[in-house]
């Protein structure tokens, strides 16, 4: 009799577990992820119009560039004089650069979102923005 009901609760449990070892294969295998994600892509920052004053603080001229910083290997100078007010039509993340004759950068600056002044000091040698 106990090996008769040993055998039987043997079965019993084997049953089970096994049908519950089937049941979770075939969920897992059957109901595939439904979840659909929607994000919305970012786009990447556009680079604004910006008008900006140029003061030259020095009593003489100086070499600039004025451009984006991909252009600043082959720079195009403009010449500012001394003591001057100058305006540039440039956009946001776009550098200004002072140069030397052989068209190398001394100091440079970028242009920021707010940005309206680039100012040379006085001694030619620095640039700053405000």
């Amino acid at each position: 009799m106990k090996n008769v009901l040993k055998v039987s609760l043997f079965v019993l449990v084997t049953m089970v577990t096994g049908s519950a070892a089937i049941a979770q294969n075939e969920t897992a295998t059957i109901v595939p992820s439904t979840r659909i994600i929607t994000e919305t892509p970012i786009a990447p920052p556009v680079n604004k119009p910006a008008i900006i004053m140029l003061r030259n603080a020095a009593e003489k001229s100086v070499a600039i560039f004025a451009g984006s910083k991909e252009e600043i290997k082959e720079p195009k100078i403009i010449v500012v004089g001394g003591l001057s007010k100058n305006t540039l039509y440039l956009k946001e993340n776009d550098a200004v650069c002072l140069m030397t004759v052989d068209k190398r950068p001394v100091a440079c600056t970028i242009i920021k979102p707010g940005v309206t002044t680039v100012e040379v000091n006085v001694s030619a040698n620095a640039i700053s923005s405000k």
